[in-house]
């Protein structure tokens, strides 16, 4: 008797089913434009999506990754954030064992894991509801829990800080060509980090389907020179009504620019009638100590970060050397 379900890789026309099956899982719901956006239109120009289909339900499941560029040791790749991975749940145990989820993610593997352009040195993610299944079967291991840097927001608002008068920040609606020549000149100060240019950053947060961003610059007043930047939003995650600082670009030994846009970022949170302000560097990085003495307390979260390695499988390169943001996920 044939198998009534094939695993196959994404095709174009399958994003209804895909939706369908994405909607039924998760919430909230999910626009045709907010996939296309995410995943047809995504910087690498790739979709890295197996699907699970059914000979007369159509698509019952998807392992799903969002491709991205990253430079490891001053080498470009791809890596893939594992994301809407769903098997409605009458399938869950189609298949050899130990089911449809596994052999989903197997294929994908097969598929997308490796040495070649196509293919992502690494996966990673953030898996509550996978974890268990994925370290038994799928080879995810644990980098780091994911703990935030927060102030919690005074009564009267934060007071302005003092900053050095010869700097502006300014609210932009897309990041300009500068800001290639900016991630080129701090590129090297991290050995694992997203590619962090324009093209990425204004599909990230520019471009972006039902969520809003703020992009900031912060630039001499006098040469108009580009010395930071920094991503500002507001979620419901972790706490109510919280302001994220959601991704950075700022060189570490900047104080000047990084004391502008965080008293910047203060006052947005004021504005915006926050409770908290947070962000999220990794242990290691010197941000996370800088945020510290400028009044973050440390927050611990039940979410942690995992990696699934292929070509780049040394985990304690991954603890030691991955500089990441909050907006590295698409939780915030």
């Amino acid at each position: 008797m044939s198998d009534p379900i094939t695993i196959r890789p994404y095709q174009p026309g399958d994003e209804a089913g895909l939706l369908r099956g994405h909607n039924l899982t998760f919430s909230p719901q999910r626009s045709l434009a907010h996939w296309q956006w995410k995943f047809r239109d995504n910087p690498t120009g790739q979709v890295h999506t197996m699907l699970a289909v059914h000979e007369t339900e159509g698509i019952v499941g998807a392992y799903v990754t969002l491709p991205v560029r990253v430079l490891a040791d001053g080498k470009e790749c791809l890596a893939g954030q594992c994301i809407d991975l769903y098997v409605l749940p009458e399938h869950r145990r189609h298949g050899k064992r130990p089911g449809l989820f596994v052999n989903l993610a197997l294929a994908h593997y097969e598929q997308w894991g490796g040495r070649q352009p196509h293919q992502n040195a690494f996966h990673f993610g953030w898996p509550i509801a996978t974890w268990r299944i994925g370290q038994k079967y799928l080879r995810y291991e644990i980098v780091r829990d994911w703990d935030f840097l927060f102030q919690e927001v005074p009564p009267d608002g934060f007071r302005a800080r003092a900053v050095p008068s010869e700097l502006e920040v300014r609210t932009v609606a897309r990041f300009s060509a500068d800001t290639d020549a900016l991630w080129d000149s701090l590129k090297q100060q991290s050995r694992l980090s997203i590619v962090r240019d324009a093209k990425y950053l204004n599909w990230r947060f520019a471009d972006a389907h039902d969520a809003t961003y703020e992009l900031c610059e912060c630039r001499e007043r006098t040469t108009g020179k580009l010395r930071g930047i920094a991503v500002l939003t507001q979620r419901d995650f972790l706490f109510p009504a919280t302001s994220f600082v959601a991704d950075w670009l700022v060189p570490a030994n900047d104080y000047d620019v990084t004391l502008a846009l965080v008293g910047h970022a203060e006052q947005r949170a004021n504005a915006q009638g926050s409770r908290v302000l947070a962000t999220l560097f990794q242990h290691l990085d010197p941000r996370f100590l800088h945020f510290q003495h400028l009044g973050f307390k440390v927050y611990g979260t039940s979410y942690f970060q995992v990696v699934i390695p292929f070509s780049l499988d040394d985990t304690q390169f991954f603890k030691d050397h991955w500089y990441h943001t909050a907006g590295d996920s698409d939780l915030v």
